[in-house]
Parts: structure tokens; C-alpha cells; sequence
């Protein structure tokens, strides 16, 4: 379906527009794949009733090249490493992951 491949590709725009890198994501179990990651060191975490109950560092990637995110697995940019702490949020396209230093 062409709609789906034109809004992989406008998301794929819009995080390297933001700052995104490549990346290598390496899975608990399985093999390291490259994959495109945007780094926000400031993320909040918004609580049940809209307070800011921490901000952190998040990774968002493309669910086309992380399809199952996971606990413990770790994320490469050129200058830093991240371990997968939990889901922050996905939707059909991306997934937001907050992340802790390796």
C-alpha cells in the first residue's frame, strides 16, 4: 500500500529534520540491525493527570526497522549508547522508548 510506504518515509524525513542518526539497535536476543534514532536527553513523562512526573532520555525509532522493542536492549548512536528501560508510546509508525545510559 503506497500510503503506508509515503508515511514511513515523511517519518523518516521528519526525525533526521530533528536531529535523528543512524544507529545501530541491538537486541537482548538476536542480531544488531541499523536503524534510524532520535535522542531527546529531556523527555517528559507525563502522569495520569497531566503533571510532569519525570523527564528523561527517550530514543524514537521506526517500527519498520525495531518492530518489538524490548527491555534491555541497547541502542548505538556515533557518540553514545542506550540501554531500553521500557515503551514510552507507539503508534502503527513509531516507537518512543525511554532509555538509560549503557
Amino acid at each position: 500500500m503506497p500510503f503506508i510506504a509515503d508515511a514511513i518515509d515523511a517519518h523518516r524525513d521528519l526525525i533526521l529534520a530533528l536531529g535523528g542518526e543512524l544507529a545501530t539497535y541491538a537486541p537482548v536476543a538476536g542480531d544488531p540491525v541499523p536503524a534510524l534514532a532520535m535522542l531527546d536527553r529531556n523527555t517528559a513523562e507525563i502522569g495520569e493527570y497531566g503533571q510532569t512526573v519525570a523527564v528523561r532520555p527517550a530514543i524514537t525509532v521506526l517500527n519498520v526497522e525495531v518492530p518489538q522493542a524490548e527491555q534491555g536492549d541497547r541502542i548505538t548512536l556515533a557518540a553514545s549508547a542506550w540501554e531500553v528501560v521500557r515503551i514510552a508510546s507507539a503508534d502503527d509508525i513509531v516507537t518512543t522508548l525511554w532509555v538509560s545510559p549503557a
